[in-house]
Protein backbone atom coordinates (compact mmCIF):
# COMPACT_ATOMS: atom_id res chain seq x y z
CA UNK A 1 0.00 0.00 0.00
CA UNK A 2 1.54 3.48 -1.51
CA UNK A 3 2.13 5.93 2.02
CA UNK A 4 -0.54 9.09 1.71
CA UNK A 5 1.53 11.91 0.72
CA UNK A 6 0.83 14.92 2.08
CA UNK A 7 1.67 18.36 0.70
CA UNK A 8 2.50 20.88 3.45
CA UNK A 9 3.18 24.57 3.23
CA UNK A 10 6.29 25.14 5.46
CA UNK A 11 6.49 29.17 4.50
CA UNK A 12 5.85 30.27 7.62
CA UNK A 13 8.86 28.30 9.38
CA UNK A 14 11.22 31.11 7.54
CA UNK A 15 12.70 34.65 9.70
CA UNK A 16 11.95 35.45 12.96
CA UNK A 17 9.01 33.24 13.71
CA UNK A 18 5.78 34.14 15.71
CA UNK A 19 2.53 32.17 16.55
CA UNK A 20 2.12 30.88 13.34
CA UNK A 21 5.69 30.24 12.05
CA UNK A 22 5.66 28.14 15.96
CA UNK A 23 2.37 26.43 15.45
CA UNK A 24 3.21 24.95 11.86
CA UNK A 25 6.75 23.91 12.70
CA UNK A 26 5.83 22.03 15.87
CA UNK A 27 2.51 20.19 14.41
CA UNK A 28 5.10 19.16 11.36
CA UNK A 29 7.45 17.87 13.91
CA UNK A 30 5.14 15.81 16.02
CA UNK A 31 3.77 14.69 12.36
CA UNK A 32 7.17 13.73 10.65
CA UNK A 33 7.96 11.90 13.72
CA UNK A 34 5.54 9.63 14.42
CA UNK A 35 3.44 9.33 11.24
CA UNK A 36 5.31 6.39 9.24
CA UNK A 37 2.52 5.63 7.00
CA UNK A 38 2.70 9.14 5.59
CA UNK A 39 5.02 11.10 3.57
CA UNK A 40 5.54 14.61 3.31
CA UNK A 41 6.37 17.05 0.54
CA UNK A 42 7.04 20.66 1.83
CA UNK A 43 6.55 23.62 0.04
CA UNK A 44 7.87 27.17 0.28
CA UNK A 45 8.14 30.58 -1.34
CA UNK A 46 10.40 33.88 -0.62
CA UNK A 47 13.83 35.09 -0.36
CA UNK A 48 14.95 32.51 2.61
CA UNK A 49 14.86 28.59 2.08
CA UNK A 50 13.48 26.64 5.30
CA UNK A 51 16.45 23.92 6.31
CA UNK A 52 14.38 20.95 6.49
CA UNK A 53 17.33 18.55 7.46
CA UNK A 54 15.65 17.23 10.98
CA UNK A 55 12.46 16.46 9.88
CA UNK A 56 12.96 12.75 8.63
CA UNK A 57 9.47 12.33 7.21
CA UNK A 58 10.00 15.13 4.72
CA UNK A 59 10.69 13.64 1.04
CA UNK A 60 10.90 16.58 -1.11
CA UNK A 61 10.97 20.39 0.05
CA UNK A 62 10.02 22.43 -3.29
CA UNK A 63 11.51 25.87 -2.93
CA UNK A 64 10.18 28.71 -5.25
CA UNK A 65 12.36 31.76 -4.76
CA UNK A 66 10.04 34.66 -5.72
CA UNK A 67 8.55 36.85 -2.87
CA UNK A 68 5.74 34.80 -1.23
CA UNK A 69 3.49 38.34 -1.79
CA UNK A 70 4.77 38.18 -5.36
CA UNK A 71 3.62 34.38 -5.78
CA UNK A 72 0.15 35.06 -4.24
CA UNK A 73 -0.44 37.46 -7.29
CA UNK A 74 0.88 34.98 -9.72
CA UNK A 75 -1.95 32.54 -8.16
CA UNK A 76 -4.33 34.64 -8.01
CA UNK A 77 -4.07 35.78 -11.38
CA UNK A 78 -3.11 32.86 -13.20
CA UNK A 79 -4.08 29.90 -11.00
CA UNK A 80 -0.69 28.62 -11.54
CA UNK A 81 1.40 26.77 -10.89
CA UNK A 82 -0.33 24.55 -9.31
CA UNK A 83 0.84 23.76 -5.58
CA UNK A 84 0.27 19.97 -5.72
CA UNK A 85 1.96 19.55 -9.10
CA UNK A 86 4.88 21.26 -7.82
CA UNK A 87 5.36 18.44 -5.33
CA UNK A 88 4.78 15.55 -8.05
CA UNK A 89 1.76 14.82 -6.76
CA UNK A 90 0.03 14.70 -3.25
CA UNK A 91 -2.85 13.16 -1.92
CA UNK A 92 -3.54 16.16 0.30
CA UNK A 93 -2.25 19.88 0.43
CA UNK A 94 -2.03 21.71 3.62
CA UNK A 95 -2.08 25.33 3.68
CA UNK A 96 -0.75 26.21 6.75
CA UNK A 97 -1.16 30.39 6.89
CA UNK A 98 -4.94 31.96 5.38
CA UNK A 99 -3.89 31.48 1.49
CA UNK A 100 -4.60 28.84 -0.04
CA UNK A 101 -3.03 27.80 -3.50
CA UNK A 102 -4.90 26.74 -6.59
CA UNK A 103 -4.12 22.60 -6.62
CA UNK A 104 -4.84 19.94 -9.47
CA UNK A 105 -6.35 17.29 -7.79
CA UNK A 106 -5.36 17.29 -4.30
CA UNK A 107 -7.74 17.85 -1.14
CA UNK A 108 -7.19 20.61 0.54
CA UNK A 109 -6.61 21.66 4.25
CA UNK A 110 -6.67 25.59 5.01
CA UNK A 111 -5.14 26.93 8.39
CA UNK A 112 -7.20 29.75 10.05
CA UNK A 113 -5.72 31.26 13.03
CA UNK A 114 -8.33 34.26 13.69
CA UNK A 115 -10.11 36.68 11.84
CA UNK A 116 -9.32 40.22 13.24
CA UNK A 117 -8.70 41.25 9.99
CA UNK A 118 -12.32 41.06 9.42
CA UNK A 119 -13.58 41.47 12.81
CA UNK A 120 -12.05 44.28 13.89
CA UNK A 121 -10.04 46.02 10.85
CA UNK A 122 -9.08 48.94 12.85
CA UNK A 123 -6.59 46.73 14.83
CA UNK A 124 -4.97 45.61 12.16
CA UNK A 125 -2.31 46.53 9.50
CA UNK A 126 -4.01 47.78 6.12
CA UNK A 127 -1.22 45.36 4.70
CA UNK A 128 -3.21 42.59 5.85
CA UNK A 129 -6.72 43.93 6.14
CA UNK A 130 -6.73 43.94 2.41
CA UNK A 131 -5.34 41.21 0.80
CA UNK A 132 -6.11 38.73 3.76
CA UNK A 133 -10.17 39.91 3.53
CA UNK A 134 -10.08 39.63 -0.06
CA UNK A 135 -8.94 36.01 -0.52
CA UNK A 136 -10.05 34.33 3.29
CA UNK A 137 -14.16 33.95 2.10
CA UNK A 138 -13.00 32.49 -0.91
CA UNK A 139 -10.18 30.02 0.25
CA UNK A 140 -12.27 28.69 3.03
CA UNK A 141 -15.07 27.85 1.28
CA UNK A 142 -12.75 25.99 -1.59
CA UNK A 143 -10.66 24.40 1.23
CA UNK A 144 -12.22 20.90 1.87
CA UNK A 145 -11.24 21.07 5.61
CA UNK A 146 -10.69 24.05 8.11
CA UNK A 147 -8.52 23.97 10.64
CA UNK A 148 -9.01 26.31 13.71
CA UNK A 149 -6.78 26.77 16.44
CA UNK A 150 -9.51 27.43 19.34
CA UNK A 151 -13.22 27.37 19.27
CA UNK A 152 -13.59 30.84 19.68
CA UNK A 153 -11.98 31.06 16.26
CA UNK A 154 -13.93 28.34 15.11
CA UNK A 155 -17.30 30.18 15.73
CA UNK A 156 -15.82 33.10 13.97
CA UNK A 157 -15.08 31.41 11.05
CA UNK A 158 -18.72 30.24 10.59
CA UNK A 159 -20.36 33.47 11.47
CA UNK A 160 -17.99 35.62 9.04
CA UNK A 161 -17.38 33.37 6.40
CA UNK A 162 -20.78 31.42 6.39
CA UNK A 163 -18.89 27.62 6.55
CA UNK A 164 -20.44 25.13 8.13
CA UNK A 165 -19.52 24.27 11.30
CA UNK A 166 -18.68 20.26 10.22
CA UNK A 167 -16.05 21.36 7.84
CA UNK A 168 -13.84 23.09 10.72
CA UNK A 169 -11.90 21.34 13.04
CA UNK A 170 -10.30 22.98 16.45
CA UNK A 171 -6.78 21.99 16.77
CA UNK A 172 -5.42 23.64 19.71
CA UNK A 173 -1.81 24.91 20.10
CA UNK A 174 0.97 23.85 22.80
CA UNK A 175 4.05 24.60 23.90
CA UNK A 176 7.45 23.71 22.45
CA UNK A 177 9.47 21.53 25.75
CA UNK A 178 12.98 22.14 23.75
CA UNK A 179 13.31 24.77 26.30
CA UNK A 180 12.29 24.32 29.36
CA UNK A 181 12.24 27.12 32.23
CA UNK A 182 15.18 27.50 34.46
CA UNK A 183 14.82 27.64 38.44
CA UNK A 184 13.49 31.07 39.54
CA UNK A 185 16.93 32.26 41.14
CA UNK A 186 18.97 30.77 37.89
CA UNK A 187 16.20 32.91 35.55
CA UNK A 188 17.40 35.58 37.31
CA UNK A 189 20.53 35.19 37.44
CA UNK A 190 20.70 34.72 33.38
CA UNK A 191 18.31 37.71 32.74
CA UNK A 192 20.89 39.95 34.83
CA UNK A 193 23.99 38.26 33.31
CA UNK A 194 22.37 38.99 29.60
CA UNK A 195 20.83 41.65 29.78
CA UNK A 196 21.00 43.45 33.16
CA UNK A 197 17.51 43.02 34.55
CA UNK A 198 16.82 42.79 38.20
CA UNK A 199 13.06 42.16 39.66
CA UNK A 200 10.94 42.24 40.37
CA UNK A 201 9.23 42.52 37.29
CA UNK A 202 6.03 42.18 35.63
CA UNK A 203 6.05 40.55 31.80
CA UNK A 204 4.48 41.47 28.20
CA UNK A 205 5.41 38.74 25.28
CA UNK A 206 4.41 39.37 21.55
CA UNK A 207 4.16 41.49 19.02
CA UNK A 208 3.55 45.01 19.78
CA UNK A 209 0.77 46.13 18.05
CA UNK A 210 -2.97 48.04 18.55
CA UNK A 211 -4.26 44.49 19.20
CA UNK A 212 -2.87 43.49 21.67
CA UNK A 213 -3.59 46.59 23.97
CA UNK A 214 -0.47 48.28 24.76
CA UNK A 215 -1.71 51.26 25.35
CA UNK A 216 -4.41 49.72 28.03
CA UNK A 217 -1.87 47.58 29.21
CA UNK A 218 0.95 50.74 29.32
CA UNK A 219 -2.20 53.32 31.44
CA UNK A 220 -2.69 50.24 33.91
CA UNK A 221 0.61 49.71 34.67
CA UNK A 222 1.10 53.58 34.95
CA UNK A 223 -1.84 53.70 37.87
CA UNK A 224 -0.54 50.67 39.23
CA UNK A 225 3.30 51.46 39.52
CA UNK A 226 2.93 53.93 42.52
CA UNK A 227 1.89 50.70 44.50
CA UNK A 228 3.86 48.14 43.51
CA UNK A 229 7.86 48.27 42.85
CA UNK A 230 8.19 45.87 39.68
CA UNK A 231 9.57 47.22 36.25
CA UNK A 232 7.27 46.39 33.14
CA UNK A 233 8.95 44.51 30.13
CA UNK A 234 8.03 44.24 26.78
CA UNK A 235 9.38 41.22 24.83
CA UNK A 236 8.86 41.13 21.84
CA UNK A 237 9.07 43.20 18.16
CA UNK A 238 7.33 46.56 17.63
CA UNK A 239 4.88 45.67 14.76
CA UNK A 240 2.22 47.84 12.97
CA UNK A 241 0.42 51.03 14.46
CA UNK A 242 3.18 51.54 17.44
CA UNK A 243 4.67 55.27 16.06
CA UNK A 244 2.90 56.77 19.04
CA UNK A 245 4.73 54.67 21.67
CA UNK A 246 7.76 56.73 22.97
CA UNK A 247 5.30 59.63 23.24
CA UNK A 248 2.96 57.72 25.25
CA UNK A 249 5.78 56.22 27.31
CA UNK A 250 6.98 59.94 28.02
CA UNK A 251 3.31 61.07 28.87
CA UNK A 252 3.25 58.35 31.06
CA UNK A 253 6.23 59.40 33.32
CA UNK A 254 7.37 55.90 33.45
CA UNK A 255 10.67 56.80 32.59
CA UNK A 256 13.08 53.36 33.39
CA UNK A 257 10.27 51.33 35.11
CA UNK A 258 9.50 49.98 31.59
CA UNK A 259 12.01 48.26 29.31
CA UNK A 260 11.36 47.32 25.88
CA UNK A 261 13.78 44.29 25.01
CA UNK A 262 12.45 43.46 21.21
CA UNK A 263 12.43 40.53 19.56
CA UNK A 264 14.31 37.73 21.86
CA UNK A 265 16.30 35.56 19.34
CA UNK A 266 17.11 32.34 21.29
CA UNK A 267 14.66 30.07 22.70
CA UNK A 268 16.26 29.00 25.35
CA UNK A 269 16.23 32.47 27.01
CA UNK A 270 12.44 33.26 26.81
CA UNK A 271 11.58 30.62 29.15
CA UNK A 272 13.35 32.58 31.54
CA UNK A 273 11.71 35.46 31.26
CA UNK A 274 8.21 33.93 32.73
CA UNK A 275 9.93 32.03 35.59
CA UNK A 276 11.31 35.00 36.85
CA UNK A 277 8.33 37.32 36.35
CA UNK A 278 5.57 38.17 39.22
CA UNK A 279 3.16 38.14 36.74
CA UNK A 280 2.12 37.92 32.96
CA UNK A 281 -0.18 40.57 32.00
CA UNK A 282 -1.63 40.18 28.69
CA UNK A 283 -5.16 42.22 28.41
CA UNK A 284 -5.10 41.66 24.61
CA UNK A 285 -8.15 42.74 22.90
CA UNK A 286 -8.51 39.79 20.43
CA UNK A 287 -6.20 36.35 20.19
CA UNK A 288 -7.07 33.14 17.69
CA UNK A 289 -5.57 31.08 20.40
CA UNK A 290 -2.91 33.19 22.53
CA UNK A 291 0.24 30.85 22.66
CA UNK A 292 1.99 33.48 25.39
CA UNK A 293 -0.60 32.72 27.78
CA UNK A 294 -0.07 29.21 27.60
CA UNK A 295 3.53 29.54 27.46
CA UNK A 296 3.30 31.80 30.88
CA UNK A 297 1.57 29.18 32.53
CA UNK A 298 3.61 26.31 31.41
CA UNK A 299 6.65 27.71 32.90
CA UNK A 300 5.12 28.63 35.96
CA UNK A 301 4.37 32.36 35.56
CA UNK A 302 0.53 33.71 37.03
CA UNK A 303 -1.32 35.57 34.59
CA UNK A 304 -3.50 38.29 34.72
CA UNK A 305 -5.59 38.49 30.83
CA UNK A 306 -8.42 39.11 29.38
CA UNK A 307 -12.16 37.67 29.07
CA UNK A 308 -12.26 37.53 25.67
CA UNK A 309 -12.08 35.74 22.55
CA UNK A 310 -9.93 32.37 22.70
CA UNK A 311 -8.13 33.26 26.15
CA UNK A 312 -10.65 31.32 28.78
CA UNK A 313 -10.51 28.65 26.57
CA UNK A 314 -6.79 28.33 26.95
CA UNK A 315 -6.15 29.80 30.69
CA UNK A 316 -9.24 28.10 32.13
CA UNK A 317 -9.49 28.85 35.64
CA UNK A 318 -5.92 29.30 36.21
CA UNK A 319 -5.97 33.52 35.31
CA UNK A 320 -7.31 36.54 36.97
CA UNK A 321 -9.23 38.18 34.11
CA UNK A 322 -10.25 41.68 33.26
CA UNK A 323 -12.12 43.45 30.93
CA UNK A 324 -9.12 45.26 28.51
CA UNK A 325 -11.72 48.58 28.37
CA UNK A 326 -11.35 49.38 32.22
CA UNK A 327 -7.70 50.85 33.15
CA UNK A 328 -8.56 50.93 36.93
CA UNK A 329 -9.60 47.12 36.57
CA UNK A 330 -6.57 46.22 35.39
CA UNK A 331 -4.41 48.34 37.56
CA UNK A 332 -6.42 46.78 40.38
CA UNK A 333 -5.76 43.23 39.42
CA UNK A 334 -2.72 43.87 38.85
CA UNK A 335 -2.05 44.98 42.22
CA UNK A 336 -3.34 42.17 44.13
CA UNK A 337 -1.58 39.95 41.93
CA UNK A 338 1.86 41.46 41.92
CA UNK A 339 1.79 41.99 46.11
CA UNK A 340 0.20 38.49 46.82
CA UNK A 341 3.15 35.85 46.95
CA UNK A 342 0.46 33.46 48.48
CA UNK A 343 -1.95 34.39 45.58
CA UNK A 344 0.82 33.97 43.22
CA UNK A 345 1.93 30.53 44.20
CA UNK A 346 -1.99 29.24 43.87
CA UNK A 347 -1.96 31.01 40.86
CA UNK A 348 1.33 29.02 39.56
CA UNK A 349 -0.33 26.08 40.89
CA UNK A 350 -3.06 26.21 38.53
CA UNK A 351 -1.63 27.44 35.61
CA UNK A 352 0.41 24.54 35.25
CA UNK A 353 -1.96 22.24 35.78
CA UNK A 354 -4.03 23.78 32.87
CA UNK A 355 -0.88 23.90 30.77
CA UNK A 356 -0.90 20.21 30.98
CA UNK A 357 -4.44 19.84 28.96
CA UNK A 358 -2.34 21.28 25.30
CA UNK A 359 0.20 19.29 23.98
CA UNK A 360 1.53 19.03 19.82
CA UNK A 361 1.35 15.18 20.09
CA UNK A 362 -2.72 15.72 20.39
CA UNK A 363 -2.49 18.50 18.13
CA UNK A 364 -0.62 16.71 15.39
CA UNK A 365 -2.87 13.36 16.36
CA UNK A 366 -6.05 15.05 15.50
CA UNK A 367 -4.15 16.93 12.31
CA UNK A 368 -3.18 13.73 10.45
CA UNK A 369 -7.11 12.01 11.50
CA UNK A 370 -8.32 14.80 9.82
CA UNK A 371 -5.78 14.29 6.88
CA UNK A 372 -6.83 10.38 6.22
CA UNK A 373 -10.61 11.30 6.59
CA UNK A 374 -10.37 13.03 3.65
CA UNK A 375 -9.13 10.48 1.28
Amino acid sequence: MNPLRIGYDVTPLAGHRTGVGNYTEAVLRQMTSHASDLEFRCLSTGRHRVNLAAYPGVTLHRHVPLPTRVMYKLWDLTGQPRADRLLGGVDVFHATNYFLPPVAAARTVLSIYDLAFLKHPEWCSPRIVGPFSRGVRRFAHRADAIVACSEATRADIVTLLGIPPERVRVVYGAVNDAAPAPPPVEAARLLETRYNLRGPFVLFVSTLEPRKNIEGLLRAFAQAASRIPHQLLLVGATGWGMEALPQLLASLGLGDRVRQLGYVADPAHLPAFYAAADAFFFPSHYEGFGLPVLEAMTHGCPVITSRTSSLPEVAGDAARYVDPNNVEAMAEALCEVALDETLRAAMRERGLEQSRKFSWATAATQTLDLYRSLT
